[in-house]
């Protein structure tokens, strides 16, 4: 209840349990001064047992408080359009669980709708949970579900199967397909095979699950059903069904509830080394889950969530058996960015990163962590803090902690210390120390990187000469490079990740990725033109690369726009931080898996090459802090407001979409597809990656 107030209004409501039990009692000052009087609205006595007269005490004077308190809440008498109403109760009256999205519009037509107001009724109505409709999921989009509670159902036959739990989660698309349309259940608690991968994508989606590398062909045991020992947490133990499918028409799947509850440790041992590898960092950070008062909250099944949402990090990609997962924890690899190990403590969530850069994916994963917090659990946050550490005044480093962003604002104060909370100890920490083990206290990853554009791109280039031989093998390639090179190339990682960031908002209305050259290459003077044609170039932003060289067609995402110099001159810092970035960020590894001609890859450096020297030349020498201002915060600056460097940017890409759009009416931006990550974030992305998403 906590969670909710003040929004939620509660009426408090005693009775007892039955005869010859005493009588119902309450601390009413207690919960007033708990949640408040402007939530708790009443307390009430009832009586559950009849008197002479059939009539049980207090329950009519409590009706008529619900009905008092419902009528003046914000939804109730909400006025909407009379053929919204209608259509509503036609839905109803269907008394089905689900419709197919063009059966709904097609309802929504016969009361007078057009397509528009169709479709905002299916999002109002999704948002107000009348139904559910994920309008950008490819798999989803065309189902709308009614019936939130028989979807709910479906999902708890899966929670409650003795061999899925008994399998530590794993389980066959086949056997949740015998679940859901068990014969033996009542009809309305069948679900049709039409509906399973349906199902399985919505499991997805809620977080429960994720299919997994198939254990018949990635090595997992195979075992009898009733080899199968639910009392040992054997990471990957596999039932004897998953050798013997074809995993592309039953994959296998983990539900990611009914992992071990205990701590692998063996596994453990292997994957999480006592200390460091030579070269690599370690840095911590501490999630500390709270509610709206400050004390220590429980977000329950956070980690179940964590371990679907990170899968793509697991470490049994390629092989199951190698996962490290348990209920209150997880080991993660994201290569050269670095190891992770993740752990409920309490109520707060550890992230330990080791890596020759750690700062990126510690920063990934303590955002992730976070967002998922705030924006799932309703009253909750995480505050982000970072342990002490030596000299600590109780000789125990790590045990006190400091909030990330009171650090950051005592040092903008010109404070080099802060004292440590915890009883008993009189150590004062250095600051810069502590914010060591904080990302988002270090300087804007894409300004060092531009600042060394030269030297950072000699370093690549000795990096590219290292793996040239190894581009069939990443992880054989990968074993050439020093820490040197892992953490330049998780700096570049850090550095496209920022610039993602910097135009998340730009991203709901089109691509943010683009490169420019002009279409009369040769001739061309940098530094004298006015106006010409240039070749607009969309970049798919989740390969990293641009259309055309996904496409195989050097003509497949190329528009011809017509700039002028002012334009260009104007636009010359956003647009080095762009190109530059990009350049610094072309994938390592190209080839794997997308099959590039590896000239093409290479004339994609060169072209970025040219154009950056076309934007230097743009560049007033005092236009170099301009460039800066386009990596500062993504904050509104308000002294500035619509001239700010936030503002600009937005407006640029405008401009450009503007620009395409009225040279070609029809511009569908090369056939990128728009998609949302698990952050609700938009990204433009080849059609070949959508299901990424």
């Amino acid at each position: 209840m906590k969670y909710r107030e003040p929004q939620a209004k509660v009426l408090v409501v005693a009775t007892h349990g039955g005869p010859k039990q005493r009588q119902p009692d309450m601390d009413r000052q207690e919960i007033r001064d708990l949640f408040g009087e402007d939530t708790v609205l009443g307390f009430f006595h009832v009586d559950n047992r009849p008197d002479d007269n059939g009539e049980r005490r207090g329950i009519e004077e409590l009706k008529r408080a619900i009905a008092r308190v419902a009528a003046g809440l914000p939804e109730v008498g909400r006025k909407v359009p009379k053929r919204w109403q209608q259509v509503r109760e036609a839905l109803v009256e269907t008394g089905k669980a689900y419709l197919a999205l063009q059966e709904l519009f097609a309802l929504c037509r016969a009361h007078g709708m057009d397509h528009d107001e169709a479709r905002l009724f299916v999002t109002l109505s999704h948002r107000l949970g009348h139904l559910i409709h994920y309008e950008h999921d490819p798999q989803l989009r065309d189902m709308v579900i009614l019936k939130p509670d028989w979807l709910a159902t479906a999902i708890s036959f899966v929670l409650d199967d003795e061999a899925t739990r008994a399998a530590h989660g794993l389980v066959r698309l086949s056997r949740l397909g015998a679940l859901w349309d068990d014969a033996s259940r009542l009809e309305k608690d069948r679900y049709p095979k039409v509906l399973h991968a349906l199902f399985l994508r919505l499991m997805e989606r809620f977080d429960l699950s994720y299919r997994i590398m198939d254990p018949g062909k990635g090595g997992a045991k195979e075992a009898q059903s009733s080899d199968v020992d639910s009392s040992k947490p054997a990471m990957g133990t596999a039932l004897h069904a998953f050798a013997h499918r074809d995993p592309d028409t039953d994959p296998a799947i983990l539900i990611a509830q009914l992992v071990p509850d205990t701590r692998p440790e063996e596994q453990l041992r292997a994957a999480w080394l006592p200390d460091p590898a030579e070269g690599d960092g370690q840095q911590v950070q501490i999630c500390r889950i709270v509610d709206d008062h400050g004390q220590s909250a429980k977000a329950e099944g956070l980690f179940y969530q964590l371990i679907v949402r990170l899968h793509r990090f697991s470490l049994g990609q390629k092989r199951f058996d190698d996962s490290v997962h348990w209920q209150r924890g997880l080991v993660l690899d994201d290569g050269y960015n670095g190891r992770a190990l993740l752990e409920h403590k309490g109520n707060d969530v550890h992230i330990t990163v080791r890596a020759a850069y750690p700062e990126r994916f510690l920063a990934m994963l303590t955002s992730e962590v976070k967002y998922l917090v705030e924006s799932f659990w309703e009253g909750l946050r995480c505050d982000v803090m970072v342990p002490c550490v030596a000299p600590c005044g109780k000789d125990a480093p790590g045990s006190g902690r400091f909030e990330v962003e009171k650090l950051i604002v005592f040092k903008r104060q010109g404070m080099d210390k802060f004292p440590c909370m915890v009883s008993g100890c009189s150590q004062a920490q250095d600051i810069d120390v502590l914010l060591r083990n904080a990302p988002a206290a270090r300087p804007v990853a894409s300004k060092t990187l531009l600042d060394e554009f030269a030297d950072v791109q000699r370093a690549l280039a000795i990096i590219y000469q290292k793996i040239d031989k190894g581009q069939a093998a990443t992880v054989g390639a990968l074993a050439k490079l020093d820490a040197n090179d892992q953490r330049l190339l998780s700096r570049i990682d850090d550095a496209y990740d920022g610039l993602l960031r910097t135009l998340t908002d730009a991203a709901r209305d089109g691509p943010r990725l683009f490169s420019l050259e002009p279409v009369e290459r040769s001739g061309f003077n940098p530094k004298q033109w006015t106006t010409t044609k240039f070749r607009l170039i969309l970049w798919c932003e989740h390969s990293r690369l641009p259309l055309p060289l996904l496409y195989g067609d050097p003509e497949k995402g190329v528009h011809e726009i017509a700039l002028t110099r002012d334009w260009f001159r104007k636009a010359a810092p956003f647009l080095k931080v762009l190109t530059g970035t990009l350049r610094l960020a072309l994938p390592v590894f190209p080839n794997i898996g997308l099959h590039i001609d590896n000239a093409a890859y290479k004339a994609v450096g060169k072209q970025l090459d040219a154009g950056q020297r076309i934007i230097d030349a743009s560049l007033a020498g005092g236009d170099k802090q301009a460039m800066l201002d386009w990596l500062g915060s993504d904050a509104p600056e308000p002294d500035k407001g619509a001239c700010s460097p936030v503002a600009a940017r937005g407006a640029m890409l405008r401009e450009l979409r503007a620009m395409l759009r009225e040279q070609d009416p029809g511009c569908n931006f090369g056939g990128l597809v728009r998609v949302r990550n698990k952050r609700n974030e938009f990204l433009w992305v080849h059609p070949r990656f959508e299901g990424e998403y």
